[in-house]
């Protein structure tokens, strides 16, 4: 990822212009505010503390430690959503990108999280990973599953009550799972372009 890819200019199924670009160190209070706006038990979800200082950090070097990207959206200062892909650049999974998407409850269901989910799967091309995966609560997330599989991932698996909410009620682990050699595509051999992609998911798919 280079500085001249960015900022990128996204238009939302609502009409609302969008900024993508990379996240910055200048971004940590803008960070804190939107999972303050995220209810708690979606941010159980996340499998961190995005409260921890800490972690907000981390998310800002990522690119930096050579340990993945991070993805930022944004309207008149004020960020929106969040994207990030973790890669580890030794060992048996070094070839894979693991996904995590967060956005603002009210700009859900306008196509946000799908162009961060495709800015991702762009970036992930151009590093040279073969595989992408989602683990998500089936239950919770059963629109964003299917709005996953039109963009080429397939459920690999389901762990059976895997998870557990904040009151400690369990809940299946879907791992969803995208090669990448295989493309955006329908199965027709001919990959489909980001615009394309937009305009055939329903307006509530879930990862909007």
């Amino acid at each position: 990822m280079t500085s001249g890819d960015y900022p990128k200019e996204v238009i939302l199924r609502d009409g609302t212009g969008v900024t993508l670009r990379p996240v910055e160190e200048a971004d940590a209070r803008a960070l804190c505010r939107l999972f303050d706006r995220i209810p708690e038990h979606d941010r159980w979800f996340l499998g961190e503390d995005v409260r921890d200082p800490q972690v907000i950090q981390n998310w800002m070097s990522m690119e930096e430690r050579g340990k993945g990207f991070s993805i930022a959206s944004i309207l008149e200062g004020r960020i929106l959503g969040l994207a990030t892909l973790h890669r580890t650049h030794f060992g048996s999974k070094s070839h894979i990108g693991e996904i995590e998407i967060s956005v603002d409850p009210e700009f859900r269901e306008r196509h946000l999280a799908t162009w961060m989910l495709l800015e991702l799967i762009n970036l992930a091309m151009s590093a040279e990973l073969e595989i992408l995966a989602m683990y998500l609560a089936e239950d919770r997330d059963s629109a964003l599953l299917g709005s996953l599989k039109r963009l080429g991932f397939k459920a690999e698996a389901v762990l059976r009550s895997f998870l557990k909410d904040r009151e400690g009620n369990l809940h299946n682990m879907v791992i969803m799972v995208k090669h990448l050699d295989i493309g955006l595509s329908n199965g027709d051999g001919f990959e489909k372009s980001p615009k394309t992609l937009i305009s055939a998911i329903p307006a509530k798919a879930g990862i909007q």
